[in-house]
């Protein structure tokens, strides 16, 4: 296209219309006041009542709508009983947290410097500490040292004040 690169070309077709979409990977140098989401300032709560029940009728809805994406789908995803709500997701490896399960976060004092909440899953901490997880509290050096090795990226959006111990606390599961 006019001897520009792909992404070049998409920007300059946009000009100055707000983005809905990312046409590839290059795109992500945008700034960010630039709204990729019309629906992120939305309610948390009111989106999530909006959303339908995994029933076997919204499933059967989807593969009647979508049947090329459908039949990409494993069988076992194909049950609505297999389906569950995740409202948060460990930030360094993405694992979903179940709704009253264990987890750490970094404090929201400290958190708010960074502008969103900052979750470790109590898996990663497994992962790294082995059966001596169950009786630590709190994030030690060895997992700091963990995050930022193999989840560098992450890390390196963080202040050095998320990789301190007293910047982290327990959140237990509800009995």
């Amino acid at each position: 296209m006019n001897g520009y690169p792909k992404s070049t070309a998409s920007l300059l077709s946009r000009k100055s219309s707000k983005l809905s979409r990312l046409s590839s990977v290059d795109d992500m140098s945008l700034s960010v006041e630039e709204e990729l989401d019309p629906n992120w300032e939305l309610d948390k709560e009111y989106l999530l009542s909006v959303l339908p029940e995994p029933t076997q009728d919204l499933l059967d809805d989807m593969a009647s709508r979508y049947p090329a994406q459908f039949e990409t789908l494993p069988v076992q995803v194909r049950s609505p009983h297999c389906w569950k709500l995740y409202v948060k997701f460990c930030f360094f490896s993405g694992l979903p947290i179940a709704e009253g399960e264990m987890h750490y976060k970094v404090r929201d004092s400290v958190a708010n410097q960074y502008g969103e909440e900052i979750i470790l899953s109590h898996e990663v901490m497994e992962a790294v500490n082995g059966e001596s997880a169950e009786i630590l509290r709190l994030p030690n050096l060895k997992t700091f040292r963990y995050l930022k090795k193999h989840y560098h990226q992450q890390s390196a959006k963080l202040p050095d004040s998320c990789f301190q111990r007293q910047a982290w606390e327990m959140v237990r599961p509800e009995v």
